[in-house]
């Protein structure tokens, strides 16, 4: 990766991806719960049953916002705290193969569980899809640049173009996926390709778009809504771009099966449907 893009990466994501949501728990028990999941996929919540308060979460990136905003109606409904590791969903996917601390596997694409389910660490009759997405190429709120088709997308003067890692992350093999589906033969993915700057997750994508007007992105929609950083010029139709859908599943041999069902049913119930269609997501990709 250029120096120029790594520097940038480092100054933008110098917060941690661990994220304590208010459950009810101790100050000196999620510091606890904290450095468990910080040190994933080595270690999980263990104990004598205390662990039995929270439920451990593993979720793609672009769902931080909202499950912030789930943390607390999940909790009243049920009395069960939650713990979030946030990540690129293969990120995540090779932690939990490699020990099942989390509870629960949110992903932004359906190829990650699969992965997950082939090697035997989800209970594989709990997977539903849970939310859709789309995707939209941003600028920063300041930047000169204007576009009325994807196809001149590689006319632009841009310096980078901001993308989740094409190579594993869902966010950016959709991207991917989107580019070279506008010209034949892929021209306009290759074109760009020398300019693609890959970020570890979405999230990151998004940061290097707020910090430099000379960079554009392409994230989920979601995630623009969620910046007054960037602006949307271009937002990719439905029928065009790919079928972005989240898939969820309890992992198996997880500290707190129970409440992980817990939080899968939640998920897919009418308050949580209606918090995901408030901020941005929806339910298939004719929508």
């Amino acid at each position: 990766m250029n120096i120029v893009v790594f520097g940038l990466l480092c100054s933008a994501f110098a917060k941690p991806i661990m994220t304590r949501m208010r459950s009810g728990l101790t100050k000196s028990r999620a510091w606890l719960l904290l450095l468990s999941l910080s040190s994933a996929p080595f270690a999980g919540c263990t104990g004598s049953g205390q662990e039995d308060e929270v439920v451990v979460v593993y979720a793609a990136a672009s769902l931080r916002d909202v499950m912030h905003s789930l943390s607390e109606p999940f909790q009243r409904s049920s009395g069960t705290g939650t713990v979030f590791n946030f990540a690129g969903s293969n990120v995540l996917a090779r932690q939990i193969d490699a020990t099942p601390a989390a509870d629960v596997y949110l992903s932004a694409n359906e190829q990650w569980v699969d992965f997950l389910q082939e090697r035997g660490r989800i209970v594989a009759e709990t997977r539903r899809t849970f939310a859709s997405n789309r995707l939209v190429i941003v600028a920063h709120r300041n930047s000169p640049f204007q576009l009325q088709e994807a196809a001149r997308l590689a006319d632009l003067d841009f310096r980078y173009l901001s993308l989740a890692d094409p190579e594993a992350v869902p966010a950016g093999r959709y991207a991917r996926q989107y580019l070279q589906s506008i010209e034949p033969d892929g021209r306009l993915w290759k074109r760009l390709q020398e300019r693609v700057a890959p970020a570890p997750d979405v999230r990151a994508a998004l940061a290097l778009v707020e910090a430099d007007p000379r960079i554009l992105g392409i994230v989920y929609a979601t995630d623009a809504a969620s910046s007054q950083k960037v602006r949307v010029l271009y937002e990719v139709p439905r029928a065009k771009g790919p079928d972005i859908r989240y898939s969820a599943a309890l992992v198996k041999g997880g500290p707190n099966p129970a409440q992980g069902r817990r939080f899968l049913e939640f998920l897919s119930g009418p308050e949580a449907r209606r918090v995901l269609e408030e901020m941005g997501f929806g339910f298939g990709v004719a929508e």
